[in-house]
């Protein structure tokens, strides 16, 4: 989708490529976005330390948990070696 469409342009054509009602596509976008919104908000938390790692695994999963450790410590490493150059 192009981002010069409008929400109705987009709502219109999956109603139309999906055979869907209007409000079901809208009840799923509803859940699709929540859902998406509530991981990020955990996600956030638990690099903030706001949250343990047993929580955030109960939430997103060990494997999206263990994306964010990696992460965070090549962050870390990086920055690390940022700061030693010389």
């Amino acid at each position: 989708m192009s981002v010069s469409q409008t929400i109705a342009d987009q709502i219109d054509y999956l109603v139309r490529s999906t055979g869907r009602p209007e409000a079901e596509i809208l009840a799923e976008a509803i859940e699709t976005g929540l859902t998406a919104l509530y991981a990020k908000r955990v996600e956030e938390a638990y690099l903030a330390g706001e949250i343990d790692r047993g929580r955030a695994v109960q939430e997103l999963g060990e494997d999206a948990v263990e994306d964010l450790d990696y992460a965070r410590h090549a962050v870390q490493q990086d920055v690390s070696w940022g700061l030693n150059r010389n």
